[in-house]
């Protein structure tokens, strides 16, 4: 058992090596807290604090270098886990920012967030390099294909959302390549297999669908 988050946490993830924890959370309207546990002994060996408000999410970057956090105050953090230290601040969202997923080369971070944009930034210096407006409604979740040909996200408008990921270095336009209506309520959450040829949604309606990758044609429905 992993104690010692203030307030209610909101996402977990393992970090590449399996040998850590990020755990993020935080009490709503007071502050914003990513902790990460070493596995073995339970132990918390990182503190992050600074956020206004309650963190959503907190990813390890591919390399486990740098932590990236972002939660209900619009603001995404980017910090050196070596020393702890703030690397930069980046506040543009004009909503809540309730996913981060690093590109699989860890040089290009995406946020999904409630004003119904994905935002890709350049790690190095926190350029934007796309706003991806599409979607109409708040974006739960957010992901790269390992293969870095795609970028993946769903939200309140109830549809799976894929753009072709070509602003690696620089500014440039994603082209979307399939918006697809998806569950009858809002999308909450939604995760590919390990070999990504499968994606995984869940909705508010309790339904679970699996969708085939880069295809999403729908291979099976749960109620």
């Amino acid at each position: 058992t992993l104690a010692g988050m203030p307030g209610k946490v909101n996402s977990l993830h393992f970090a590449s090596n399996g040998r850590q924890i990020i755990a993020a959370g935080g009490i709503t309207g007071l502050n914003g807290v990513a902790q990460i546990y070493d596995v073995a002994s339970g132990k918390i060996v990182h503190e992050f604090t600074g956020h206004r408000d309650t963190l959503y999410d907190a990813e390890f970057s591919p390399d486990g270098k740098i932590l990236a956090t972002a939660g209900y105050d619009r603001i995404i953090r980017l910090w050196n886990i070596g020393d702890g230290k703030l690397i930069r601040s980046i506040a543009v969202h004009n909503g809540a920012v309730f996913d981060l997923a690093f590109d699989p080369t860890g040089t290009v971070l995406a946020s999904a967030s409630a004003d119904q944009t994905v935002k890709l930034w350049r790690v190095s210096d926190g350029v934007r390099l796309d706003t991806l407006n599409q979607p109409q409604g708040e974006l739960n979740s957010v992901l790269f294909t390992p293969d870095s040909a795609h970028i993946l996200a769903s939200g309140a408008d109830k549809r799976i959302h894929m753009w072709r990921f070509v602003s690696r270095e620089n500014p440039a336009l994603n082209p979307v390549e399939v918006s697809r209506f998806a569950h009858e309520t809002p999308i909450t959450a939604m995760a590919l297999s390990s070999d990504a040829k499968r994606l995984i949604t869940t909705a508010a309606d309790r339904t679970l669908k699996i969708w085939s990758v880069p295809e999403l044609t729908e291979l099976a429905a749960y109620e």
